[in-house]
């Protein structure tokens, strides 16, 4: 009897412990997950690393284009402090990211830090990630510092209709936010021979956001109200044409 009893409370003892295995697992230490390829490759470098599942496929992506960087300033306005285009441009695409994941979009950026990635890389990244659109942000110089407004480009290839008519509803849409929110002059809606936009296969823009190169301009540019004001236009108008492009594909 004693040896019966033995063996019941050793096989409760047990039991209860491997209970306690399953309920209460040792979780192995958490890992700091990077969002960001690190490479010597500048490409790699700053596009958001791929997620290892598909991603949602009620998700639109998007990607933006945050206009040079690294050694490539892009433009810059007149004395000092002197406002390079290439912070300012990643500012604006940051701001405009943040504004679109609000609306339940998925973004993928061509760089998010200071760096340089070429022209052609930035199209070949857009192009293997298969997104809904495709917008590069740039702010603008011209030769008249009486120069500003807000102009939109969009690539007419007369080899693909249906990527032109809808790039030119996207620079529209785009466009028309931004006026309205900012109150900006309007420069229209152009065709524009650039590599981002001619490269790449989706529907593609590319906007020119006001002049560095206009004293008044840059007072309102370099304004966080402003700049939020701007980027906020540009998400609402590739909100407004997504809507549009659900009823063209239908």
């Amino acid at each position: 009897m004693n040896k019966i009893l033995l063996l019941l409370i050793l096989g409760s003892l047990f039991g209860c412990s491997q209970s306690m295995r399953r309920d209460y697992p040792v979780q192995p230490p958490a890992k700091k997950v990077d969002n960001t390829v690190v490479s010597s490759n500048p490409v790699a470098a700053v596009v958001p690393k791929l997620p290892s599942k598909k991603p949602s496929t009620d998700k639109v992506t998007i990607v933006l284009d945050a206009g040079h960087g690294g050694e490539d300033f892009g433009t810059h306005s007149a004395g000092k402090p002197q406002y390079q285009e290439k912070y300012l441009n990643l500012s604006t695409t940051l701001l405009v990211r943040n504004y679109l994941q609000q609306f339940g979009y998925q973004v993928l950026l061509t760089r998010n830090i200071d760096t340089f990635v070429s022209l052609e890389d930035r199209s070949l990244f857009a192009n293997k990630q298969n997104p809904r659109l495709f917008v590069s942000i740039h702010y603008n110089s011209a030769p008249s510092t009486d120069a500003e407004g807000v102009e939109v480009f969009y690539y007419k290839d007369d080899s693909n209709a249906n990527r032109v008519a809808k790039s030119k509803v996207l620079a529209q849409c785009i466009h028309n936010k931004v006026i309205s929110n900012t109150k900006a002059k309007s420069r229209g809606v152009k065709h524009g021979n650039y590599s981002v936009i001619r490269e790449t296969t989706m529907p593609a823009v590319l906007i020119e956001g006001g002049f560095l190169t206009n004293a008044d301009e840059v007072l309102k540019i370099k304004d966080a109200a402003y700049m939020k004001s701007l980027a906020l236009g540009i998400a609402q108008g590739i909100k407004d044409y997504l809507g549009k492009d659900m009823i063209m594909i239908k």
